[in-house]
């Protein structure tokens, strides 16, 4: 008989509900999940790649051994791609109202971005994707995190927040960012 190693995975997030995501991401797949809850002090940029590699480094210094973060970006068309990466000090201050900025008849068009990035401590390995959509008229919708109130995926009617954990997964940037880790990784699905 064959003896194979389970991966073990390390993510540092101090978010429930991104863990809760990240479970469901990876339980098709023969590896151990681990959360690690460091509470990681984010650079002030608006460049998700700055931001990702710092994160990531930050968090392996600290734990001292491989580790993946993630970091999400809303860009929003009328703000000029404002907030960007600073999307959670934003959102942490302006919650909903962020719909009232925009003004009726003007773009509501926008994206997230999400980085994930995995770092072993000789190389840091980022991976982004993103989803396009809108801004709501107004906040909808009491499940998920951050932004998901506000934010429409096309194709979709409802916000992030609106929707089950499965089915925002199944437009989430995160969920694409993570499928390219998987790939990285050469994580194998359980029988």
């Amino acid at each position: 008989f064959k003896i194979t190693k389970i991966m073990d995975l390390f993510f540092n997030t101090i978010n429930k509900s991104k863990q809760n995501e990240i479970e469901e991401l990876f339980s098709p797949y023969a590896c151990n999940v681990k959360f690690l809850n460091y509470d990681i002090t984010e650079i002030l940029s608006n460049d998700i790649k700055k931001v990702i590699l710092a994160k990531s480094l930050n968090a392996f210094q600290y734990h001292q051994v491989p580790v993946i973060v993630e970091h999400g970006a809303l860009v929003v068309d009328y703000f000029n791609g404002f907030p960007g990466a600073l999307s959670k000090p934003m959102w942490d201050l302006m919650k909903g109202k962020i719909c009232d900025l925009i003004p009726t008849g003007e773009t509501r068009k926008a994206k997230v971005i999400s980085a994930v990035c995995y770092c072993d401590g000789k190389r840091r390995y980022p991976f982004f994707s993103e989803t396009e959509g809108i801004i709501a008229d107004k906040p909808k919708g009491s499940l998920g995190f951050q932004f998901d109130p506000i934010f429409i995926p096309n194709g979709a009617s409802e916000t992030y927040a609106e929707m089950s954990q499965t089915e925002k997964l199944k437009y989430s940037q995160a969920t694409k960012a993570y499928e390219q880790l998987q790939y990285f990784l050469g994580l194998k699905k359980k029988k």
